[in-house]
């Protein structure tokens, strides 16, 4: 009998004690509880190829996509007020069928949508017309639609917010033989024009440098003022601001002096935030947030998803509002757009450097050594000696705990 009031006290004492770690696990840095992320569908209604755009303005996340109809494709969106859904105002479309917006922030402060129209009218290969369309939103409704070109096939584009990135081709070839890239005014008025054939996406842009991508999968840098093209090894590229990342081979490069190794996903992207970065990083079936804070990599949030994936994210009053394409049928390239709300640690530490410093942070090594330029490398995989007080009971359910302590308590009585 009293051995086993003994066992029942010790199965206590140590359920409290793995309860607690538990919980400890689940907090981060400033002590604040760790929320688990529901994920929002957004639509079951979409295609690969098509994309999504998502942004913050003025309090409020938006984000538009494209679905298919039994005639033509639409655009819908959806507005988020915190973690409130409701539908997004739309421009007023007067075509047979729009697709791919792009949401843009221009520097005087207004929100634009770039999209690609159909005209009414039938059309075959030979005629087919794809034309460069945008509105502006003014106190939460859509100004009128703009045509920024009147012919041709309008294939991929992009803004800095200062000025519009456009290929196109004058009618579609099907082998992107005859792609033209254009730098556009807000209005449409052609400014540079460069015959390159074979692109058939433009990644990002910035100050007259465009991110395009080629048919044969590569990447280069173009540069609209001489037509410099710079080929560039990536398997993501672009621009935050002014800064120009790009990933390979399980490094991220911000700037060519910030490097991150990551070298268990396949491709990866920064957002800046809170004197630091945010990276979005993923491989097939997994998708991450980390949260660089100047010092250091931390994990924020995992999640389980289709072996296809296209991520896209904003923040929002330290709120990560993180959205991304699933590929369900590979056969019909049908898919979903998910979305989830994830609260965001708060800064904890700057690091302050010299130019003659290079620290490493990795699970190989992490001694400084000497270096020309300020680089900063950092791993993925958390080192024993991380800061975090996420234990490695940090995942596993409170039953589980509960059922190996009372194992540890009968071995230890019996």
């Amino acid at each position: 009998m009293k051995n086993k009031i003994k066992a029942i006290v010790i199965f206590f004492i140590l359920s409290l004690i793995m309860l607690g770690t538990k919980i400890i696990a689940q907090t981060n840095l400033n002590g604040q509880q760790y929320t688990n992320t529901s994920i929002i569908i957004i639509t079951n209604n979409t295609s690969f190829g098509y994309g999504f755009s998502i942004t913050s303005y003025n309090g409020l996340v938006y984000i538009y996509y494209t679905e298919p109809t039994s005639l033509a494709t639409i655009i819908d969106g959806i507005v988020f007020n915190g973690t409130e859904e409701m539908n997004a105002p739309l421009p007023n479309f007067n075509d047979l069928g729009e697709s791919s917006p792009v949401l843009v922030e221009l520097n005087n402060g207004s929100l634009m949508m770039l999209w690609g129209g159909v005209p009414m009218g039938s059309y075959s290969l030979n005629n087919l017309t794809i034309l460069l369309q945008a509105s502006i939103l003014n106190n939460n409704v859509w100004g009128p639609v703009i045509n920024l070109t009147n012919n041709g096939v309008a294939l991929s584009y992009a803004s800095d917010g200062n000025y519009i990135y456009l290929v196109y081709e004058p009618t579609i070839s099907l082998t992107y033989n005859n792609t033209i890239l254009e730098e556009l005014t807000l209005s449409g008025n052609v400014i540079k024009s460069l015959n390159i054939p074979g692109i058939n996406g433009i990644v990002s842009a910035n100050n007259g440098l465009v991110v395009v991508q080629f048919l044969n999968g590569t990447y280069a840098l173009i540069n609209m003022n001489n037509g410099n093209i710079e080929f560039v090894n990536a398997t993501d590229i672009g621009f935050i601001g002014n800064s120009l990342y790009q990933f390979y081979n399980g490094i991220l490069t911000i700037n060519q002096n910030l490097t991150f190794n990551l070298p268990i996903y396949e491709s990866a992207f920064p957002i800046s935030w809170n004197n630091g970065y945010i990276i979005i990083a993923w491989r097939p079936g997994l998708l991450s947030v980390y949260y660089w804070n100047s010092t250091e990599l931390q994990p924020i949030a995992n999640y389980t998803v289709q072996f296809t994936i296209i991520p896209g994210a904003t923040i929002l009053n330290n709120d990560l509002y993180l959205a991304w394409f699933g590929l369900n049928n590979i056969s019909n390239g049908q898919g979903s757009i998910y979305m989830a709300i994830t609260p965001l640690p708060y800064q904890v530490s700057q690091l302050t450097t010299n130019a003659t410093t290079t620290n490493t942070i990795s699970n190989i090594s992490t001694t400084p050594t000497s270096s020309t330029s300020s680089t900063y490398s950092y791993s993925s995989i958390p080192s024993i000696s991380t800061t975090s007080n996420k234990s490695l009971f940090s995942s596993i359910p409170i039953w589980v705990i509960i059922i190996v302590a009372g194992v540890v308590v009968f071995i230890i009585l019996y």
